[in-house]
C-alpha cells in the first residue's frame, strides 16, 4: 500500500470517527446504532495504520488477494447491520400495531360511555 493511500485512509477514517462521535453527542444518532459504526471505524483506523494486519489475515485464511478479504469482511459486516436493522423495524411494526389496537379499543370505550 502506498504511503499516500495510507495517509488518505487514515484521514478519512478519523474524520468518519469524529463525525460519528459528534452525532452521538448531539443526540442525532443512538448509541446502540453508533457502537457498531464506531467499532468499524476503529478497526479501519487500525488497518490503515498497520496494513500488514490485513495481509497477515489474508495469508492466514488462505485468500490470495487481500482486497478480496477486506471486501468480504465489509460485506459480512453490512449484512449483519442490515439484519439488526430489519430486526428493529420488525419490533417497531409490532409495537405500532399494538398501539393502534389500543387506541382503537380506547376510542370504542369512550364512544360507549
Amino acid at each position: 500500500m502506498s504511503l499516500t493511500l495510507q495517509i488518505l485512509l487514515i484521514i478519512a477514517t478519523v474524520l468518519f470517527f469524529i463525525i460519528l462521535v459528534k452525532n452521538v453527542k448531539k443526540g442525532k444518532l443512538r448509541t446502540d446504532y453508533a457502537l457498531a459504526w464506531i467499532l468499524c471505524s476503529i478497526a479501519l483506523i487500525i488497518l490503515s495504520i498497520f496494513p500488514q494486519i490485513a495481509f497477515f489475515a489474508a495469508r492466514l485464511i488462505g485468500v490470495i488477494s487481500t482486497a478480496n478479504m477486506v471486501f468480504a469482511a465489509i460485506i459480512f459486516m453490512l449484512i449483519i447491520l442490515v439484519y439488526i436493522l430489519f430486526n428493529k423495524v420488525s419490533m417497531l411494526e409490532e409495537k405500532q400495531k399494538d398501539l393502534i389496537q389500543e387506541i382503537a379499543i380506547l376510542k370504542k370505550k369512550n364512544d360507549l360511555k
